[in-house]
């Protein structure tokens, strides 16, 4: 079974891989796809920006395989390849069961704190480790021993929330690793392309390198003839049998010497190409995090007379992967009394609870 076609399932199963170490790790890292690898950002909030600071760092319910987890110490990691010196913050950390998913954290602090909330470290000046070793990933060595465990349970259906105060702070820099952007798995697969006798093969392809839900999504069909009129259809299988027709399907048999259907064209979209020969297709993905890790599996077509008795020529399959954004935000404001703060989906700090 591919379970990358199952979107609900893919967060959750990599939660439950890390699941499996319990026993002897007692640890959780959030989120679990940036366990052994750097994220892709860093920030300097809250340690890092030498004023009062209020944060809010939000982690979905799907992160945590779907069991409640006790923790009593916060861990963080510097970015990669950096080092942190020791500074001294003015810090009170509090943490609750957010009644918002993810995607609805708002830019109000008290809309996303829940009704458990607690004060799990009280107001105290905490010195900060000297960090970083200059690896990639750095170890998780910036360690904040709590006064109060605090438990969240997924089944809530809302969100965990860290929200860090920060009174005052040492001027130094103490930039954090963050989830953020990624580059997304993708490439052709299946039999060659086609196209007509002495011009070029059919292609098909995603411009969009970075596929992330809520965003567009811009897949093009090229080297079609100018003006010709293209399709880009969606499927869900690589092989198999689809309404009794095997896939991959050799066109050859009925007309198209050198074509095949690679896909089950479940859901087609036509363009007219364009003077280069090129269609293209801009959609948008649902603001869904459970998107991430879905594989979108697309196939270009071309009406082309002239190529061959069907009229049609097809490109190579080409998949690509919703890579992000990861299920987490953070909101943030560069003072501890606004009650409002700037709202970032999708980016927050690697952390590791213990």
């Amino acid at each position: 079974m591919d379970i990358t076609r199952n979107p609900r399932l893919v967060h959750s199963v990599l939660a439950g891989l890390v699941f499996t170490g319990l026993a002897s790790s007692q640890s959780l890292d959030l989120p679990p796809s940036h366990a052994s690898i750097s994220g892709s950002g860093s920030t300097n909030v809250p340690f890092g920006r030498s004023i009062p600071t209020r944060a809010q760092f939000v982690y979905d319910a799907s992160l945590f395989g779907g069991q409640p987890w006790t923790f009593g110490t916060i861990e963080f990691r510097v970015q990669e390849t950096m080092t942190a010196g020791a500074k001294g913050v003015d810090l009170e950390i509090l943490a609750s069961t957010s009644p918002n998913s993810v995607i609805a954290t708002q830019h109000s602090f008290a809309a996303n704190r829940g009704a458990d909330e607690t004060t799990v470290f009280s107001r105290k000046v905490l010195t900060l480790p000297a960090a970083g070793t200059g690896a990639d990933p750095n170890p998780f060595d910036v360690t904040i021993p709590l006064d109060t465990p605090f438990t969240f349970d997924p089944s809530s259906g809302g969100s965990l929330v860290l929200e860090f105060v920060v009174y005052g702070q040492q001027p130094f820099a103490y930039t954090l690793d963050t989830a953020f952007v990624c580059d997304s798995p993708r490439g052709g697969y299946g039999p060659a392309g086609c196209g007509p006798v002495g011009g070029p093969t059919l292609k098909a392809d995603s411009l969009t390198t970075q596929v992330t839900w809520g965003n567009a999504l811009n897949l093009r069909v090229y080297d079609a003839t100018p003006g010709a009129t293209t399709a880009i259809s969606f499927g869900y299988i690589e092989s198999g049998t689809w309404n009794g027709i095997p896939i991959p399907f050799d066109l050859s048999v009925i007309g198209a010497t050198g074509c095949s259907l690679s896909i089950d064209a479940r859901y087609t979209f036509g363009q007219v190409a364009d003077a280069t020969g090129t269609g293209q297709l801009t959609m948008f993905l649902p603001s869904q995090p459970n998107l991430v890790g879905q594989w979108i599996r697309f196939q270009g077509f071309s009406l082309d007379p002239g190529a061959n008795a069907l009229g049609v020529t097809t490109s190579q399959a080409y998949k690509v992967q919703v890579c992000g954004w990861e299920p987490v935000a953070r909101v943030y404001s560069n003072n501890t009394t606004s009650a409002t703060g700037l709202r970032e989906i999708g980016t927050a700090p690697v952390v590791r609870l213990r």
